[in-house]
């Protein structure tokens, strides 16, 4: 009897890691997850431990390899996905020289103004604009104030390069991940050396840039015993957790949108060409796909917004209850008059693109209660990604269809919500939370030629829910949309 061949595909998140094992028509067989945790600090630190995450990556793997042993099924090949926009510097060998930076950490606010105070016109160098939210920021910072730990880095990656590397020992990055540092072309092929130049970034400490469907490299003996599996087992470049999201929701052709709503929450475009950013603020990703590329448009706090309402109003001690927060939310909707939540409790990317701006309520009554507090996260995250949405219009690519992925909240009330106030119908993915990790293991596939090309990810049976947006509902939010876009001029003189 012939052994089924599977992709092993972690997805390495803020919170903990997946791993899926899917087979080669890219159908999920079997999956596993750990937790793991992060450490926040004074002005606005966030950090994680590189060693928690393979630990917790290992446990999974050999759990998934005692469950592929006992259904015949073989192992091809690993594959990782994971949380972009992080710093993790690390030596010749791997081994980090300290915590990774998350995407979440906002220490590097000042160092993120004084370059944009060196370097006016940072389009023109970087393509876009650069804020603390980037790794450019993060690496001068590590410099300033860490200056022992970053003379000791060999190598300056992002999560999935550091996991790769412990994975393998070899130091490389797919074309989208080159293109999130701002410091590769805008195909990401190549480091750009003037781009390097001027953030003062040797491009030697930068991983080597392959495509996301080569192998990196064969599993090295210590990881391999760690994870219960053969060493010299092929691990393939894979891409971050944008191009996996736009992958495994089937969103590939151009004009195609996945809509991720995680502890963040961002729009990811297909565009066939490198459409300019009229206002010269926002660059596009470089899709996994030569000669494609991903507007992505990123709304700061997303699930993280939900979860807040939800901690506040003491409705998840026990974990949501979503049939209950469902049923809170629709019985405030009578009440809400002119209740506002702006969801910029760390900073706003599209189209603020200003990391100092804090959350905003407006309109609270003593009538209000938890219901009307929960609406008013879910609307406000609903108008914000309005708002950046709106935003693409200018780079020309008109939208053909949104596919939706997230946690459990997604298939409640808010899709709706969402569904009214953007004026588009949401196609909500079943599983969706298994979207990236497909979407990696879809890398492996291509790479191994088991699979043509991407294509096949739309074409795939996969079961959604589409929530149909309301004319009459979407005109009624034109009022409030207006008013909250004002907002930022409220948030902006409370913080003076």
């Amino acid at each position: 009897m012939t052994s089924t061949p599977v992709v092993l595909a972690f997805d390495v998140g803020t919170s903990g890691v997946k791993g899926v094992l899917v087979d080669a028509a890219g159908d999920l067989r079997h999956s596993g997850y750990r937790a793991y945790g992060l450490e926040t600090l004074p002005g606005g630190g966030v950090e994680q431990d590189l060693g928690d995450i393979v630990e917790a990556l290992a446990a999974v793997s050999r759990d998934l390899a005692e469950a592929a042993a006992h259904r015949d099924w073989q192992i091809h090949s690993i594959v990782v996905t994971a949380q972009m926009f992080n710093l993790a510097a690390v030596d010749e060998h791997g081994v980090p020289v300290g915590m990774m930076l998350s995407w979440l950490d906002q220490r590097a606010d000042r160092v993120a103004a004084d370059l944009g105070a060196r370097i006016e016109d940072q389009t023109a160098v970087f393509g876009c604009h650069l804020t603390a939210k980037d790794i450019v920021p993060r690496i001068e910072w590590l410099r300033q104030v860490r200056p022992d730990q970053f003379s000791r880095a060999r190598w300056l990656l992002d999560c999935k390069e550091a996991v790769v590397m412990w994975l393998t020992g070899v130091a490389v990055i797919d074309p989208t991940g080159a293109t999130a540092f701002r410091l590769a072309s805008d195909d990401g092929t190549h480091w750009d050396l003037s781009r390097c130049a001027a953030a003062g970034v040797d491009p030697r400490m930068l991983p080597e840039i392959r495509s996301a469907t080569a192998i990196a490299g064969g599993l090295r003996p210590a990881a391999a015993e760690a994870l219960g599996l053969p060493a010299g087992t092929q691990v393939y470049v894979g891409a971050g957790d944008v191009p996996a999201s736009q992958l495994g929701s089937g969103a590939v052709h151009p004009g195609d949108v996945h809509l991720s709503l995680g502890t963040a929450a961002y729009f990811g475009l297909v565009m066939a060409d490198m459409a300019a950013d009229p206002r010269g603020v926002l660059a596009p990703l470089a899709h996994v796909e030569p000669g494609r590329w991903i507007l992505w448009l990123e709304t700061a706090t997303g699930g993280a917004a939900l979860a807040w309402a939800l901690r506040l109003t003491g409705l998840n001690e026990d974990g949501p209850d979503y049939s209950q927060m469902d049923r809170l939310v629709a019985e405030a909707e009578a009440g809400m008059d002119d209740l506002l939540l702006a969801p910029w409790f760390s900073g706003e990317r599209v189209p603020l693109f200003d990391d100092s701006l804090r959350g905003v309520v407006v309109g609270l009554g003593l009538h209000h209660g938890p219901g009307h507090l929960i609406r008013a996260a879910m609307l406000g995250v609903a108008y914000q990604l309005r708002w950046s949405l709106d935003y693409s219009e200018g780079f020309g690519h008109p939208v053909r269809r949104i596919v939706a992925v997230g946690g459990g909240a997604l298939g409640t009330t808010w899709a709706q919500l969402i569904a009214d106030v953007v004026g588009r119908d949401l196609e909500c993915l079943v599983g969706a939370q298994d979207a990236a990790a497909v979407g990696a293991a879809a890398c492996a596939l291509v790479g191994g030629g088991m699979q043509r090309d991407f294509d096949f990810l739309a074409e795939r049976t996969v079961q959604t829910v589409r929530y149909r947006f309301d004319e009459a509902a979407h005109r009624g939010h034109a009022a409030a949309f207006a008013r909250f876009t004002g907002l930022v001029d409220v948030a902006r003189q409370a913080r003076s």
